[in-house]
């Protein structure tokens, strides 16, 4: 039986199956081998198909995706690697013209029709050949089924005959071009080259969803059958490289909008695609240092703001709006003052965008800080007034000026003092997209315990509450919310003062308690076996003494950028840079774990104890 220009292993396999009246699975097995094996394209399954007389064409097997010589959870494919799950999906598309081709040029029988290998690629979404999109011919769950073509294409003959899957045609374009050059082995050099395909093409499609703000208000909600324009369009500036994309980032700075409004909208889908889908994608990291680099040198980040899914630990920039804000000035005052002072041109388009360096305009801002009255101080800081008052009964928050009666005016709150006091609730604070999970606002968990919240924040700011979060919602001390288990913990005479190991491990940053609790059972941090008061069963926990035997020990990322008042990603890029790896005496991994007398010869001693 021929095999048909770039068909797939389970598609000739299937056809040879339909000429003996069975279905793919049995026929491989007969074969003494299973059509699962085939699918993940082993050689020894297509070796034992050969001891039958069953002879593969090399084009058939050049085109099928395997994962032999490929890294767990990926496939190889034409020589590139992608991800399993990208060219396994449950839906199987085609050209029906294609198919309708394959019967005209053999007849009408249900073993003519033959899958292509590039119809598997999620980004090719048009046959070059004929001009038509590709389609979706069926959907199952099951692999076995799902990649037995013949089988399946018997069910949608008719429909592909009458034409019920034909959709308008369109013309190709540069992304669908050097997309197929690339599976065919004919690529043309530009900047996208030095990248996976599979990561190039979804940069493309990332940064074309953000240009689309050019286009319209919600780029993410395009139909996935007009992804095809959204390729191009990030196709046509990335193939010029890095300056041609920092152009484009800037473009879209110059829309409606400010960095108040958040990245995810300013950079929708490559925002929050970089900053936690590929988080651990090596195979991003230029993108991401583009991104970065980019959003370091234009927008006023402060403290509680985040930076690709990290906490920013310090201000580098202010803009004229932040600075307002932390002044209590008028923006437009303000922008005088910074103009005569020369510490900004002017040339901004908006006071969002006016960024200058916040340590250079350090004394001009304070020199110029006006106090402002209660109620702009409190909605300054995000807090109700309510709230406010109880951070007053607390002593947490206190007027620059002592009373209205003894200055004469109602303006006695220095909005600095609120800028300084979210700093220091925020340092550390990861991003939430959504409270869930035992986070709650810190108002909500001091009312849980009975306590004010004067008390969790002075257990933030001593270091003993880790687990800070800032809700993407919302601003100032709105955005401040704890994990309250951890507080009831530290702070509930009511509740144990023991924590659990899947709580103390999410409390230090270990992703996975997995690795907390082998680290405990081979003997390199203690624990302490007492009674579960619930299940009244002996259980391992983390006493005070035991956190502190592992503090003095270890430090993870986020300790040790709370320690240091760094980065955890530049600190790691130091560490990897001095040969300093993660601890792993005997060959376990445990996770991004390092011992601290290495981390405290690299860095200057910390400020705080852990």
């Amino acid at each position: 039986m021929p095999a048909k220009p770039r068909e797939t292993l389970t598609s000739f396999v299937s056809r040879l199956a339909a000429n003996f009246h069975v279905d793919a699975a049995t026929f491989s097995s007969d074969k003494e081998t299973s059509f699962q094996t085939l699918i993940a394209g082993h050689t020894e399954a297509i070796k034992t198909l050969e001891r039958f007389n069953v002879t593969i064409p090399e084009n058939v097997i050049s085109w099928s995706p395997t994962s032999e010589g490929a890294p767990k959870g990926k496939r190889l494919f034409r020589g590139h690697c992608f991800p399993t799950r990208s060219l396994q999906k449950t839906e199987i598309r085609g050209c029906p013209q294609c198919l309708r081709e394959d019967m005209e040029i053999e007849g009408d029988s249900k073993n003519v029709m033959a899958m292509r290998g590039d119809w598997l690629v999620p980004h090719v979404t048009l046959c070059l050949k004929h001009k038509h999109p590709l389609v979706t011919l069926w959907k199952e769950t099951k692999p076995t089924a799902r990649y037995d073509a013949a089988h399946q294409l018997s069910k949608v003959t008719q429909s592909i005959v009458s034409g019920q899957f034909d959709e308008q045609l369109r013309d190709e374009t540069d992304f669908d071009i050097w997309l197929d050059n690339m599976l065919t082995f004919r690529a043309e050099g530009n900047w996208l080259a030095q990248f996976p395909l599979h990561a190039a093409c979804n940069f493309c499609l990332m940064l074309g969803t953000s240009l689309l703000r050019h286009e319209m208000s919600s780029p993410s909600s395009v139909l996935p059958e007009d992804r095809w324009a959204v390729y191009q369009m990030g196709f046509d500036v990335a193939k010029r490289g890095e300056r041609a994309i920092r152009n484009a980032l800037m473009g879209l700075q110059n829309l409606a909008g400010g960095p108040h409004d958040g990245p995810k909208k300013i950079f929708p889908k490559m925002y929050d695609q970089l900053a936690y889908e590929f988080i651990e994608d090596p195979d991003y990291d230029v993108c991401r240092h583009i991104l970065r680099s980019h959003m370091l040198a234009t927008w006023p980040l402060g403290v509680g703001d985040e930076l690709l899914g990290e906490p920013v630990t310090e201000r580098k920039l202010h803009s004229v709006r932040t600075a307002a804000h932390a002044t209590g000035i008028d923006q437009r005052r303000l922008k005088k003052i910074l103009l005569s002072e020369g510490i900004i041109s002017g040339n901004a388009g908006s006071y969002a965008w006016e960024v200058f360096d916040a340590k250079q305009a350090e004394d001009v801002l304070n020199a110029a800080t006006t106090l402002v009255s209660v109620k702009t101080f409190a909605n300054g800081i995000g807090a109700t007034r309510s709230q406010f008052d109880l951070l007053v009964a607390g002593g947490v928050l206190a007027p620059r000026l002592h009373s209205v009666k003894t200055s004469g005016t109602n303006a006695v709150w220095d909005p600095a003092d609120g800028v300084r006091f979210l700093e220091s609730v925020f340092l550390g604070a990861v991003p939430l997209r959504q409270a869930q999970h035992g986070w709650v606002h810190i108002s909500k968990s001091a009312m849980r315990l009975k306590i004010g919240p004067e008390k969790i924040i002075q257990g933030i700011q001593d270091k003993k509450i880790f687990r800070i979060g800032n809700h993407a919602d919302y601003d100032g001390y709105a955005a401040l919310y704890v994990y309250h288990d951890e507080v009831a913990s530290v702070l509930s005479p009511a509740h144990s003062p023991h924590l659990s190991i899947a709580l103390f491990a999410q409390s230090v940053g270990i992703r996975r308690p997995r690795r907390m609790r082998l680290l405990i059972l081979n003997g390199h941090t203690p624990a302490t076996q007492l009674l579960n008061p619930k299940l009244k069963i002996p259980q391992l926990y983390i006493t005070r003494e035991d956190a502190e035997a592992f503090h003095q020990k270890f430090f993870t990322p986020q300790t040790m950028a709370q320690a240091y008042g760094k980065s955890w990603q530049s600190m790691i890029a130091a560490l990897r840079s001095n040969g300093i790896e993660t601890f792993s005496p005997d060959g376990e991994n445990y996770g991004n774990i390092y011992e601290r007398h290495s981390i405290e010869e690299i860095f200057n001693q910390p400020t705080e104890n852990k």
